[in-house]
């Protein structure tokens, strides 16, 4: 291990071999780092923080902190972060609560910029992109290859379906559904994200299979819950996923499916 001789790594920690530390950090006991990680300067990583292989903290970077909750009552919980991650300067990551899981969960191959934050109880996949200052607040869950442009916001309990790209500046108040570019204050759907489809490695017959149940589902001017029942069998697993999270959707309260889950 290279730790700097001013950082602070308190007994129990557990840090692989080959883990950089940079100094003025503090990794407190409990805190689990896998191989091949990096982490900078003036970095704090709190009890119940795993992170797995080759993650990059830049500097400045907060992980597990206890969340910004009113009725958190200080109990255990975790933040669980996968592997080959970047998190770039002054990026916030908070540990859960016991309204769902006790768990923040970040996957792989995510890169998140700076001065981002990702709430209590948010769950984020892989291969998603944060600019700099996207706020994520409590409950909300990404799905894979999700981009989020500079100063971007979700309300609590908000559900982003996967390959969604969400424009700067950006008030996200109610569910965004998978494939689709979406901007605004409040934000709305705008059209189909081709290229994200396409930088995925959906085929140009996946792409305008997208397109065309997009021009049916939001441009007729008929009820999207109608139009998302007429296609739920469809052949297409893309069709049919875009029309389940509509479904979803709908079924939830103000336009987003996780907020029916809500305890209290």
């Amino acid at each position: 291990m290279k730790i700097h001789p001013s950082a602070v790594v308190e007994d129990g920690a557990e840090l692989a071999d080959d883990v950089e530390v940079g100094p003025l950090t503090v990794i407190e006991a409990g805190v689990q780092v896998g191989a091949g990680t990096k982490i900078g300067p003036n970095c704090y990583l709190a009890k119940g923080t795993s992170l797995g292989e080759r993650n990059v903290l830049t500097a400045f970077v907060s992980a597990g902190t206890p969340p910004q909750d009113l009725t958190h009552q200080g109990c255990e919980s975790r933040l669980e972060i996968g592997d080959d991650n970047v998190f770039r300067e002054y990026v916030s990551l908070h540990r859960g609560t016991p309204k769902e899981d006790c768990l923040t969960r970040i996957g792989d191959k995510n890169f998140i910029m700076v001065g981002s934050h990702v709430g209590h109880d948010s769950v984020l996949g892989s291969n998603i992109i944060l600019t700099n200052c996207v706020h994520i607040a409590g409950h909300c869950h990404l799905g894979d290859s999700v981009v989020m442009a500079g100063y971007a916001g979700l309300a609590q309990f908000t559900s982003v379906g996967r390959l969604a790209y969400i424009g700067a500046k950006s008030r996200v108040v109610q569910d965004v559904p998978p494939f689709v570019k979406l901007s605004g204050d409040p934000a709305e759907v705008r059209m189909v994200n081709e290229i994200g489809m396409t930088r995925a490695g959906l085929t140009s017959e996946d792409v305008a299979e997208i397109k065309h149940v997009y021009r049916i589902i939001f441009r007729r001017g008929r009820s999207v819950v109608e139009e998302a029942h007429n296609l739920i069998n469809d052949d297409s697993p893309l069709v049919r996923e875009l029309a389940e999270f509509l479904l979803r959707k709908e079924a939830g309260r103000y336009g987003r499916y996780r907020e029916s889950l809500r305890g209290h």
